[in-house]
């Protein structure tokens, strides 16, 4: 299929949805949401041309030509985010607000994809880590340590700085409407684990498959928290915050459960983008759970690791790896999506209903790749499964995945502890 025709049938998708959701939820309006989408979009790209007169920053164009930043990366971010932000925040705030929280989450967001570019492709693994310690820095902290002196010379030096002003100009529209609020310090904190995760894989591309504890237990708990899904949510709950004020007890249980959701939600879209972009990921020696699950289940040995690039993945497609690793990320889905249901016993103010259907977006859009991989993949059915009940997707995970069901539970049980949450029974 065709980068254009790709293109028309992703804006296709992106006005459908909103046509859809502005008739079934009474939170999205679609006149409403499309001009905030479109001012988002216009507000970011205003951002992005203040990167033309930084001596120390890669302009936009520049970040185009080398393929390190899309536009589709602040389009569909800019989508995405207001799907999701006017289901907390349509009840309570005002549309500046709104507008703001979809703007920072879009920044946020271009910024961690136009990093993880630079890391895939150009960092070694000093150079990786110390780029996510900066970028921390400027998203919890509003400082930017820029590459300075000679190093400013170097485009690549160059482009990191642009992604740390990516990810002040979130901090900023946060801090200068929400100041640094109890929401905002959950915000951080989610931020530090995200930035642990990112460090954790770097360790293991460093290491590639070899490391002793490579199993994908371990990747689920500790790397695949490299997911940005809970500070990204945590910038509409700062805005929730602002106006309640004081989040009452039951509102701040549904808002720890609308976390934890989106947390496990974005984690099982780690594994569908692995699905997807396994050739690409093979090619540039990165580490790709689809793999991490070929080992872990036995259908793989580390000796296939080192096949020819080309072959490797038709042999993982052949033994079933691929579809396995689709029924991971649908375990971690359906256990996000039950995490909402459950959240919407304590909420007066939240459109749970409207956050469920949003869960069922993330699923198809990033799993619209497969229409054009191989057709052995079955992707249109797939992709489809994003709209089926809930009990049918759970039915077609084979048992021999039960392990990671398992595994999902602990880690909603341990969350429930943490936050003294009645716990959630997962499938």
């Amino acid at each position: 299929m065709k980068k254009e025709e790709l293109n028309f049938l992703s804006n296709l998708f992106m006005f459908t949805i909103l046509k859809y959701m502005n008739n079934k939820y009474d939170s999205v309006d679609f006149k409403k949401t499309t001009k905030t989408i479109q001012k988002a979009v216009e507000i970011f790209e205003s951002k992005l041309k203040e990167l033309d007169s930084n001596r120390y920053c890669l302009n936009a164009e520049t970040l185009l030509k080398h393929k390190l930043l899309k536009e589709k990366y602040y389009v569909y971010g800019a989508f995405l985010a207001a799907i999701s932000s006017y289901p907390i925040l349509y009840r309570i705030a005002d549309e500046e607000s709104i507008i703001s929280s979809i703007f920072s989450k879009t920044s946020i967001v271009t910024g961690i994809k136009v990093l993880d570019n630079i890391n895939d492709s150009l960092h070694n693994f000093q150079d990786a880590t110390r780029s996510q310690l900066n970028f921390q820095q400027a998203l919890t902290q509003g400082y930017v340590n820029f590459c300075r002196g000679e190093e400013s010379l170097n485009w690549i030096k160059k482009a990191e700085n642009s992604t740390y002003l990516m990810a002040l100009w979130g901090y900023q529209s946060i801090v200068s409407s929400c100041g640094r609020s109890k929401m905002f310090n959950m915000f951080a904190r989610d931020v530090d684990e995200y930035i642990d995760g990112q460090i954790r894989s770097f360790y293991q591309k460093n290491d590639k498959y070899t490391t002793v504890n490579m199993d994908l237990v371990e990747f689920i708990q500790k790397v695949s928290t490299k997911c940005f899904g809970k500070l990204w949510i945590d910038v509409d709950f700062c805005f929730y915050e602002k106006f309640l004020k004081k989040i009452p007890s039951d509102e701040m249980i549904a808002v720890k459960m609308v976390n934890r959701s989106i947390d496990l939600l974005f984690r099982s879209l780690l594994f569908y983008d692995d699905a997807t972009d396994l050739e690409e990921d093979i090619e540039n020696n990165i580490v790709n759970s689809v793999m991490i699950l070929g080992l872990d289940t036995g259908k793989i040995l580390a000796k296939d690791i080192l096949m020819d690039k080309k072959c490797l993945p038709e042999k993982l497609e052949k033994l079933g790896v691929i579809r396995d690793a689709i029924h991971v990320g649908n375990i971690l889905y359906l256990s996000g999506v039950e995490q909402l249901f459950k959240a919407k016993m304590f909420t007066r103010y939240i459109d749970v209903d409207a956050l469920i259907f949003c869960a069922r977006v993330l699923r198809m859009f990033l799993l619209r790749k497969l229409l054009k991989l191989n057709k052995k993949l079955k992707g249109l059915s797939i992709l489809l499964q994003s709209f089926s009940p809930f009990e049918k997707l759970k039915k077609e995970i084979p048992d021999y995945l039960y392990q990671y069901r398992k595994l999902i539970v602990n880690l909603n049980e341990t969350y429930e502890k943490e936050s003294i949450i009645e716990p959630v029974s997962t499938f």
